[in-house]
């Protein structure tokens, strides 16, 4: 497949099959993140599968995570300017994290001193399947013929129309992260209450509702999908999960029934996003109304 002539670039916060990433041209920029006391990089699974780092949450392992270091900005920015190669780079959300600030930051120094280099940031206001979802759709627009500019200018005005919900297997791991309340959370253990999330028009995390149990949280992702999505018949939708593949066939079938959908594209959901979100996460992310609406 042939790519344009410019550079379109993510970080690893769009949880996309690392085998994927290349077919699609892209350079990724890696988070760190932290598992029993030593320091990794999210390399979309390579060096660490999903699974493997699943089973050490499970048994009691607390990661933590850091933003994209500076230095990778840097790099991946001077690179491109140095060849004379536009760079687009679709940044994870501003609205749960400051990596976009790192990025501009890093973008206004490399101008600086390259004054004529062509550098794109776009805020995906997006993570996960739903930042997943707007890089597919980048890539494919670029293969078709989209120009720097064009791609740069659909990026920003059509990045609402990208919708995601998730639901979690438990709330401990939004408790430790202050996403819920310690008494929601043993609230909603006892009750079997799982929350329906969804990411907002300001790329920020935020309770759409709350059912009780898993096939009924599965089940309203799907009515979400019903309500908001767009025409599926020629699109993509996205299916993340945190070593649920069971959930989520679940949910693909439940998707099904609701859509004739072009294709869907299973992703795991890695070590950044997942250290927040714990074991069982599962989301469908799909192109439909504007997030504000």
């Amino acid at each position: 497949m042939s790519h344009a002539h410019y550079v379109l670039a993510t970080d690893s916060c769009c949880d996309l099959p690392h085998a994927l990433a290349e077919e699609l041209g892209l350079t990724v920029l890696e988070f760190p993140f932290t598992l029993d006391g030593e320091q990794h990089f999210d390399d979309l699974g390579v060096s660490m599968p999903a699974a493997v780092f699943y089973d050490a949450m499970r048994a009691g392992a607390a990661p933590t995570t850091a933003q994209v270091p500076m230095t990778s900005y840097l790099r991946a920015f001077t690179s491109a300017a140095e060849s004379g190669t536009p760079m687009l780079f679709l940044s994870f959300s501003s609205g749960l994290s400051g990596t976009f600030d790192a990025a501009l930051i890093a973008r206004d120094s490399v101008l600086a001193s390259h004054p004529a280099a062509q550098i794109r940031v776009v805020d995906t206001l997006s993570a996960a399947a739903l930042q997943a979802l707007l890089v597919i759709e980048a890539a494919r627009r670029r293969d078709d013929g989209a120009s720097f500019e064009e791609l740069s200018a659909w990026a920003e005005s059509e990045k609402r129309c990208a919708n995601g919900y998730f639901t979690t297997e438990s709330l401990e791991s939004l408790r430790r992260g202050g996403r819920v309340s310690d008494m929601a959370a043993f609230a909603g253990t006892m009750l079997d209450v799982k929350p329906i999330l969804r990411v907002n028009g300001r790329g920020e995390l935020v309770v759409d509702r709350a059912v009780r149990g898993r096939r009924k949280s599965l089940r309203a992702i799907a009515e979400a999908f019903a309500k908001r999505a767009a025409a599926t018949e020629n699109g993509t939708v996205v299916v993340a999960h945190g070593d649920a593949a069971a959930d989520a066939a679940v949910l693909e079938e439940l998707l099904r029934e609701r859509a004739d959908i072009g294709r869907i594209v299973t992703v795991d959901v890695g070590p950044v996003i997942g250290t927040h979100t714990g074991p069982g996460m599962v989301a469908a992310a799909f192109w439909g109304t504007d997030r504000d609406s």
